[in-house]
């Protein structure tokens, strides 16, 4: 199978480096876990690799979130998502969740193209590639997320707006 040239490495970070921010409406742009992973899936895909989405669940409390965030009524159990790529023989973990604005509060991955990154959450269950894949196109109909933001919408505004905060220190550090 031939492959396109282009720098994937430089292409990973293009995506990893889109603000991290769960929609809190149709009309909002995915830019969280599963939409990332989903735009460098089509970035992967169309450069010639194997990937496949990777599904895995973590629970909200084990991610050391201020008090103003976790004390808002949501669901503790959460799924997170990101890829393996098949480099040479083997299926390489990628995941761009966390944009580097946020390398104070979260582990933000570096990618040299050939060895594993870190999942971006503390997993406490991974399915199958199979089981993930079925996963991600059922979780992201209109009527499942319209479902989890009504379960989940004032915890995920809190959270994004605790990343905006974040961004904007990182940003006053940096000048």
């Amino acid at each position: 199978m031939g492959r396109k040239r282009m720098n994937i490495i430089e292409e990973f970070k293009k995506v990893r480096d889109i603000p991290y921010r769960i929609p809190l409406s149709p009309q909002e742009p995915d830019n969280c876990c599963s939409g990332k992973s989903e735009r460098l899936f089509k970035i992967f895909e169309e450069v010639g690799y194997e990937v496949r989405y990777i599904v895995c669940t973590f629970h909200w409390s084990d991610m050391r979130l201020p008090a103003k965030v976790q004390e808002i009524a949501h669901e503790d159990k959460c799924t997170h998502s990101y890829l393996e790529v098949k480099i040479g023989d083997e299926w390489i973990k990628v995941d761009a969740t966390w944009d580097k604005e946020l390398k104070s509060v979260f582990n933000v991955n570096d990618w040299n193209g050939k060895s594993h990154t870190k999942v971006a959450v503390p997993v406490k269950e991974c399915f199958s590639s199979e089981e993930s894949a079925e996963i991600m196109q059922k979780g992201t109909t209109e009527e499942a997320t319209k479902e989890d933001r009504q379960k989940n919408g004032e915890f995920y505004k809190a959270f994004n707006d605790w990343l905006a905060e974040i961004r904007i220190k990182s940003l006053r550090g940096s000048e």
